[in-house]
């Protein structure tokens, strides 16, 4: 297996249930980009996009992956790292990349009552598809693409386990 699994997708598609649960069957430590990125700033994700603004917030996600270029690691990423060629180039370079995709319908019933994304504040649901067709081309560059939809995380860990061995 490669030494850095990067699951990318957009947001509610799994990243981080099934990060973790890979990271348990195959024994990797697994980081989270937004985590990472709370805890070295010592703010929510939340309160650097209300301060800061999404420009400064992707530049701290470039600033996270360079940072863990030397873990052995499966990295769990937010749902717009995607946007920055620069971070892209990040991942391919330096490891495998996933795209767990998900129906936009899938998408906005698991992420509805989740008020701690900022970009899903005050947007409806043709909105959150635009943001997601927008974003598709730059998820689909993936080393390996994953529909996560209506599927169990076993089956998932399986899936990834399979393809990854390929």
């Amino acid at each position: 297996m490669n030494e850095k699994i990067y699951l990318t997708g957009f947001m509610g598609s799994g990243k981080t249930t099934v990060g973790q649960a890979l990271g348990k069957a195959i024994g990797y430590q697994v980081i989270d980009t937004d985590q990472w990125i709370e805890q070295t700033y010592r703010t929510s994700i939340s309160t650097i996009f209300e301060e800061k603004g999404e420009d400064y917030f992707r530049s701290l996600e470039t600033e996270a992956l360079r940072n863990l270029l030397n873990k052995r690691a499966i990295i769990t990423t937010g749902g717009g790292i995607v946007v920055r060629e620069e971070n892209r180039q990040i991942m391919k370079q330096s490891g495998k990349v996933v795209f767990l995709d998900c129906e936009i319908e899938e998408v906005i019933r698991r992420t509805s009552m989740d008020h701690s994304r900022p970009l899903l504040k005050q947007k409806n649901k043709e909105q959150i598809s635009a943001m997601f067709k927008e974003r598709l081309p730059f998820y689909r560059e993936a080393d390996i693409q994953i529909d996560t939809t209506g599927k169990s995380i076993l089956n998932l860990v399986e899936e990834l386990k399979s393809l990854m061995l390929k």
